[in-house]
């Protein structure tokens, strides 16, 4: 299935279900004007980051504990995405199911090096172009991720703000959300992430 007819799809999910409870934000014509830093250190990248906030997103639906982790890949960037399935049980977070994903990152254009192009399991949704823009990090307390897609008359938006210490809001956190609503993009959007009493961590 190519990208169009993803998006198609995702659509009409979208108003037979209701925006609402569909799990992803759409936006009426052109996507947000979020443009991503110009430069990147793609060795201080790397390495674990995990999800404070995020607007909702059907490949992300009922997941907490996410995570996402970069690592050396020649000339790309390895990406895992990790989260769990959990339901409070008489007070007790209970493990229903434990996700991740593995993909791809590369930088299309060398002189754009914090515009990124992410493919999972072969399916690329930006058809060889960027499609996850890095708007701000300082690599060892937050990073800004902004995707979005056109389709028709509408845009689908994914929006990231990751962390370096599970569920600690970054200190500019107000700054960072400023930043992207002058931009354009909805902030109001934006669920936290619960990162409390993850399986695996100390």
């Amino acid at each position: 299935m190519d990208c169009k007819a993803l998006l198609l799809v995702i659509f009409i999910l979208a108003i037979s279900t209701g925006i609402s409870h569909c799990g992803i934000v759409l936006g009426l014509g052109k996507c947000p004007t979020v443009t991503a830093q110009s430069t990147l250190d793609k060795a201080q990248y790397l390495g674990v980051w995990y999800e404070y906030q995020r607007f909702p997103a059907i490949f992300e639906a009922g997941l907490d504990c996410t995570t996402a982790t970069y690592g050396e890949d020649g000339d790309d960037i390895s990406v895992t995405n990790a989260g769990t399935v959990r339901i409070n049980l008489f007070g007790t977070k209970v493990v229903l199911n434990k996700n991740s994903v593995d993909g791809t990152a590369t930088i299309p254009d060398s002189s754009k090096p914090a515009e990124l192009q992410v493919s999972f399991g072969g399916f690329d949704m930006g058809n060889n172009s960027p499609n996850y823009f890095i708007q701000a990090t300082d690599y060892t307390n937050y990073a800004v991720v902004f995707s979005c897609s056109e389709f028709l008359f509408v845009n689908i938006q994914f929006a990231w703000i990751l962390t370096r210490d599970p569920g600690v809001a970054p200190t500019n956190l107000a700054t960072l959300e400023s930043n992207l609503s002058d931009a354009g993009v909805d902030v109001s959007k934006f669920m936290v992430i619960d990162q409390s009493g993850c399986p695996g961590r100390d």
